[in-house]
């Protein structure tokens, strides 16, 4: 029983005596994971769409005919650099864009301004930058473009990890544009098939 005791002991050295063979001058040493370097990301549910309606027609009362301008924001992808030893994170935001004209369209598209925010674990916002956005149509009734923001520094406390933040986005609502977005609409019914 004893020897089986030392031999155990002995195997579990065995692996660090060998260092010294290879030309190491100590133990390898275990580097510990800190975490995910880019903060999570989410849209806000009532600004995830915008509509803007034909000039005149308030959010609450407007009819599908009122719609000059409608789109979408998806989930932004994030690109992050995180400097461990100086704790600062710089983050680029992407996110890509469905918009559509509707028959209340006038000639040129309207700004689509949106927002990207940094909250923290105790939803504190701590930076909120609006940016104005000419929608990319191409010519055409629908489209889906990318919205890019390069490069935005995100103030990290010294006890505080990337994984510690959120990047929320969203487009920055006028009041009608809000009250739109928060009024239920009926759902349409599904048609029969053709037979």
């Amino acid at each position: 029983m004893r020897r089986s005791i030392i031999a155990f002991i002995m195997a579990g050295f065995l692996p660090l005596m060998g260092c010294q063979t290879l030309g190491l001058s100590s133990a390898p040493q275990i580097v510990l994971d800190p975490g995910p370097v880019c903060p999570a990301t989410a849209v806000l549910s009532d600004a995830a769409t915008v509509t803007k309606l034909k000039t005149g027609v308030a959010g609450a009362m407007a009819k599908a005919a009122d719609i000059a301008f409608q789109a979408e924001m998806s989930q932004a992808r994030l690109d992050c650099s995180y400097d461990r030893a100086g704790n600062k994170l710089t983050v680029s935001v992407k996110f890509a864009v469905k918009a559509s004209r509707g028959p209340a369209a006038a000639a040129a598209n309207p700004q689509l301004p949106y927002f990207i925010a940094i909250v923290d674990s105790d939803n504190n916002v701590l930076v909120k930058n609006v940016y104005n956005s000419q929608p990319q149509m191409d010519g055409r009734t629908n489209n889906t473009y990318t919205e890019n923001v390069s490069d935005l520094p995100v103030p990290l406390a010294m006890d505080r990890r990337p994984s510690d933040y959120e990047i929320l986005t969203g487009f920055q609502l006028t009041p009608d544009e809000l009250a739109y977005n928060r009024t239920p609409r009926p759902i349409p019914a599904p048609r029969a098939a053709a037979r």
